[in-house]
């Protein structure tokens, strides 16, 4: 009987525990908080250009053109052109024919100018994702095909 009077209280906080954890969530959106990512090109917000966490879309834009890319809470950016990373406020990275400079305007909120140093006849491709800061589940894509 003492064994059992021990163990109940500690079977009660496990209990406890595993309810309370299970309440906490976590892990990724749950719809009730929304995460999305705005689309600005050429100073005009695209009307289909709200990207969801969990999902991707995919924009044109032309060499010259420069866009804003604004998440609904602070995010950590990251790029890849042709499979390969880019980081960095201020960074310019060349590759097919264009050039890209991307500016950190806020904890949320990125600048990105193209422009062209040649011509080129295939679109490159830039793939810009972004990570929540306050859950790394949350994730969402933007790839944005630069033509001439």
């Amino acid at each position: 009987m003492r064994h059992v009077l021990r163990t109940l209280p500690r079977l009660a906080a496990a209990a406890c525990l595993a309810l309370a954890l299970t309440a906490c969530g976590g892990g990724g959106d749950d719809g009730s908080v929304t995460f999305d990512i705005g689309i600005i090109v050429a100073g005009q917000p695209l009307s289909s250009g709200h990207v969801h966490s969990g999902s991707s879309q995919s924009i044109s834009v032309y060499a010259g053109d420069s866009l804003q890319l604004d998440a609904s809470e602070p995010v950590v950016w990251s790029l890849q052109v042709a499979g390969t990373s880019v980081s960095g406020s201020g960074s310019t990275v060349y590759y097919g024919g264009i050039g890209v400079t991307i500016d950190t305007l806020s904890a949320s909120r990125i600048l990105v100018d193209t422009f062209d140093t040649s011509a080129f006849s295939t679109p490159v491709a830039l793939t810009f994702t972004a990570t929540s800061t306050y859950d790394a589940a949350v994730v969402a894509t933007v790839t944005v095909f630069v033509y001439y």
